[in-house]
This record gives C-alpha cells, structure tokens and sequence, in this order.
C-alpha cells in the first residue's frame, strides 16, 4: 500500500488506500479516511491470524474426513468456512481493504504449518479476499448488514470455486453440470458458513465488550439510542 497523509483519533497506522468519502444524507457513515488506528490493526490481524488457525484446523479435517467420505460436487457444501476471514475483520473493522487483510493474513498463517495446497493457499485467500472486497465496495463500505455479509461470503465463495475449477483443472476431471453445482453450493455454504456465522460470532463478542471503540460496537451503541 501506498503511503497516504492524515491521522486518526491521533494514531498513526495503516493507511487507508482505499476509502474516501463521507456517506449519504441517509444517516449511513461513510468510510472513515485516513490511516487505521492501532486498535484496529491489532483486533484485525488478531482475527485474521485467528481465522487463519481455523483455516488450517479445518484443512486437516478436509483431507482425512471431508474429501475422502463426501464426494465432489457436495463437498462444497462444507467450504464456506474458508470465506471466514474475509467477511468477520470487515464486519468488525468496517474500512475499505479490511477483507483483503483478513484472507490473505488468514491463509498465510494457515499455510506456514504445512497444509495440502502450498502456496496455492495465497492465491485463494487472494480471490476470495477480492470477492468480499467487492461486495463491501458496492455498498460503499458503508453497510454490513445480514444480508450484505451474506453476499459477500456468496460472491467469495463463487469466485473461489472458479478459481479451484481452473487451478485444479475440474474442466477435465467433472462435467460442467457438476461444477455449476458445486458453484451453487459454494454460494450457499459462504452465505451462511461465512457470512451469517462471522455475524453471529461478531455479534457475540461485541456483547462480551470484546470489540469496545471500534465500528461495530459504535454502531450497536448508535442502535440503542
């Protein structure tokens, strides 16, 4: 990221390259300009690095229990999880990139211990990072309602199917018909395995005080009058 000028609550972080803007006289915020605080670097790369532990977790279930007893295309049924990342930091942090950071941190963590994918991992955060980003992006970074982080775990989830049917040559090994299914399934599991449950976790730690002086808890506080 290039870097950008301005401060905010007088910390200096990561510059926020991407948000710019203030939101509609509907009482939406806009995206909060200049660089993130430290608070929020350290809460998303703390839930990043945490997904990214699930991630791995995960992977080693995927492979000795998922893969050998669930057959393609219903597998994908079960590979939302891996949307995690990219939909609970946005949700929590609320700023533009927030989704990238949480993919691509997650998948490097959970590729350092060794997993079956290698470096194929980065790549995969990658898409789905950018499949979140540009749900969060058409709604101006300004909402992460149920519904919106349920799209962006949809989206995520499709564009890494694409990506999985291309990298790991599914074109020739299942016809067409099966894959468009396992598109369909990935939507569905990012949707609720992704999206619904980073709000549902979200949601509770905020409860807890977990997340207190970050967007999210500001919203919930907002929404109490």
């Amino acid at each position: 990221m290039s870097e950008m000028s301005g401060t905010t609550n007088g910390t200096k972080g990561l510059p926020d390259t991407f948000g710019t803007g203030t939101g509609p006289a509907g009482g939406i915020p806009g995206p909060r300009r200049g660089p993130w605080t430290t608070r929020e670097i350290v809460v998303g790369s703390v839930l990043a690095v945490a997904s990214g532990f699930l991630f791995w977790g995960w992977g080693l279930l995927w492979s000795t229990v998922v893969m050998p007893f669930i057959p393609f295309p219903f597998h994908y049924l079960l590979a939302g999880t891996w949307m995690l990342g990219g939909i609970i930091v946005p949700y929590v942090i609320r700023r533009p990139g927030a989704a990238l950071l949480g993919e691509l941190v997650a998948a490097f963590v959970s590729m350092l211990p060794g997993n079956q994918w290698g470096v194929s991992t980065m790549l995969s955060g990658l898409v789905q990072g950018v499949g979140a980003e540009l749900v969060f992006g058409a709604g101006g970074w300004r909402r992460y309602s149920t519904p919106m982080l349920m799209g962006a775990g949809a989206v995520a989830g499709v564009l890494s199917l694409t990506f999985d049917s291309f990298y790991y040559g599914y074109w020739q090994m299942y016809s067409t018909g099966a894959i468009l299914a396992a598109g369909a399934f990935m939507a569905v599991s990012g949707a609720v395995l992704g999206g619904l449950l980073s709000k549902v976790l979200a949601d509770s730690l905020t409860r807890a005080g977990v997340f207190a002086g970050l967007a999210i808890a500001r919203e919930r506080r907002n929404a109490r009058g």
